[in-house]
């Protein structure tokens, strides 16, 4: 009894260690803003245009695949074209998140051994920094906006709780899978085998409306409810109550999971990095 009770006071410590820690690294904000803008920088210091380049490679894709894909379909292009980019944008966020989750720490390993500071600063960066990426991709569904004329009326407006849902997820996801990948190095190539199969199940180049008779699969994928939830709205709808609620859901899951696993191996996490 006595030790049932000393291990539940020691996982009430462990977790209020990492909420101070997550507390810590949120305040230490003004490094990490400025960390994540000079990794993005840093990547094109000696090109002319340096990260519209970003911008640059995303857009040829779009276009590409865009004009292929209508093809293959038999949509038209300005249907397909919007919602193909605005998939492959949120996906790119998605992706880069979940792959780069899993090199936080052993990238930081270094300045973690020789400076002291909340671990959850690290991820603070790292999210900050994929927001940067997203955001030059995001200037691809502006000028397709412009060149087709959308007008999303005021459903637009739902795009921000969306994007903060996702920011959440992947900062909880990041929450597991950095110390997770510090541990087992076998995991990142687990992970980046996955998530190439994941791309081609979840609805980015084809529609969900093309297999109405497997929906259950869309249900069961999370990736495609959090895809919807911001595709919808820059595309003039809302997003069905199921894809909210399933995001909703999934994000709160992994904020509880997340906590828990913080707090145990957070403080291990200096010694596998």
């Amino acid at each position: 009894m006595i030790e049932k009770s000393t291990m539940a006071t020691q996982a009430k410590s462990n977790t209020m260690r990492a909420l101070d820690d997550i507390r810590g690294g949120f305040d230490q904000r003004e490094l990490w803003l400025y960390l994540g803008w000079r990794e993005i920088k840093s990547q094109y210091s000696r090109s002319i245009i340096g990260p519209l380049w970003l911008t640059l490679s995303m857009g040829m894709m779009v276009l590409g695949l865009g004009v292929l894909y209508s093809q293959i379909l038999k949509i038209d292009v300005a249907n397909y074209l919007p919602r193909l980019a605005i998939g492959l944008i949120v996906w790119g966020l998605i992706n880069g998140i979940i792959i780069g989750a899993c090199r936080i720490f052993s990238v930081a390993g270094g300045a973690m051994r020789q400076i002291k500071m909340p671990v959850s600063m690290f991820i603070f960066q790292f999210i900050w920094s994929q927001l940067l990426v997203f955001a030059h991709n995001f200037l691809i569904y502006i000028i397709i906006a412009i060149v087709f004329l959308m007008n999303p009326g005021w459903n637009v407006l739902l795009f921000f709780p969306a994007l903060l849902l996702v920011v959440l997820s992947g900062f909880f996801i990041s929450m597991i899978l950095g110390p997770l990948c510090a541990r087992f190095r076998d995991v990142p190539m687990i992970i980046g085998s996955v998530m190439q199969i994941v791309f081609f199940m979840t609805p980015i180049i084809w529609s969900a409306d093309q297999m109405p008779s497997r929906a259950w699969v869309l249900t069961a994928n999370p990736f495609y409810h959090f895809i919807e939830i911001i595709r919808d709205p820059l595309l003039g709808k809302t997003g069905t109550v199921l894809n909210w609620t399933a995001s909703v859901g999934i994000t709160i899951a992994l904020g509880a999971i997340a906590t828990v696993f913080f707090a145990r191996y957070r403080a291990r996490v200096v010694y596998w990095s």
